[in-house]
Order: structure tokens, then C-alpha cells, then sequence
């Protein structure tokens, strides 16, 4: 058991353990604006998902994607983007059930994404996408998303 005798090493260890925690932007308010920021960039990042260079701007430099096969960096998001682009099928997305909460400097953003062939069928992906305020904006820091299993969203 670790026991702290003296007053200045108290102070100086809670310092070293809370000083990665400080934060270097103001905290926000959770209001309707901070929130409809947050909805605007996500609808931003739908209308731009193929396009790389439109993300460059909204994804943070440490940014992570959760996928399947692992974790995806920004960087290699974007190179993977620019060496594969994708396809213009014809297909629209729009999101459904869009949730914004905001938390002091960060922000989470859930949905649903349906997307709509031009045949008519349609795949629907639950996400959730993780924000942080910095430098005066937000910018994405983490992603995960997965197809969306109807029946289970049902019950």
C-alpha cells in the first residue's frame, strides 16, 4: 500500500496525475449551438465520406477508425482513399435517428446511415463518431460503424 507523509509530495503527486487530464480548451456548454455544429460536420463528413481531401479537415491527426480488420489511422484512411477511390454507384445516404451530445470539449454523435441503391435496396450502418474541440473546432478523433442488423433494431 502506497501511503503519501507529506503534504508537498501529496500536491506534487496529484499534479503528475491530473495534469494529462487538464484541459487546453475551454470547456463548452452543451447548448443547441455546439450541438448543431457537431450535426453540421457530421452531415459534411456523409455528403464528403469518398472525397479524402474533404476529410483532411474534419478528421483530427490522431484520429482512429474501429474496423473489422483493426484500427485505421487518418493517415491511412486518406492514402488508402486516394489510391482505391470509390465507385459512383448512384447511391444516396441520409442518416436516420441522429443523436448529438456534447460533454465540455467533447462531443459523441450516433445514427443510423441509410444507404439507397438506385435499384432501391437499402443497408443501413449504425455508428458512433467521437469529437474534440480544439483550437477553436471540432474535429473527428475516433469513428466505428457497423451494418445495421434490422431484426435487432426492431425488438
Amino acid at each position: 500500500m502506497f501511503i503519501v507523509r507529506e503534504p508537498i509530495t501529496t500536491a506534487t503527486l496529484a499534479f503528475l496525475l491530473l495534469a494529462p487530464f487538464s484541459f487546453t480548451e475551454k470547456p463548452l456548454e452543451s447548448n443547441p449551438r455546439q450541438r448543431q455544429a457537431l450535426e453540421d460536420i457530421e452531415r459534411r463528413w456523409l455528403a464528403a465520406e469518398d472525397d479524402p481531401s474533404a476529410l483532411e479537415s474534419i478528421l483530427a491527426e490522431d484520429f482512429i477508425h474501429v474496423l473489422p480488420r483493426g484500427f485505421v489511422t487518418k493517415r491511412e484512411q486518406i492514402d488508402f482513399m486516394r489510391s482505391h477511390p470509390a465507385p459512383k454507384d448512384g447511391s444516396t445516404k441520409r442518416f436516420e435517428d441522429l443523436r448529438v451530445r456534447v460533454f465540455g470539449t467533447a462531443g459523441v454523435v450516433t445514427g443510423i446511415v441509410a444507404a439507397t441503391t438506385p435499384d432501391g435496396k437499402v443497408q443501413k450502418t449504425i455508428f458512433t463518431d467521437v469529437f474534440a474541440y480544439r483550437n477553436g473546432r471540432w474535429q473527428a478523433v475516433n469513428a466505428q460503424e457497423l451494418p445495421l442488423d434490422e431484426s435487432a433494431h426492431r425488438a
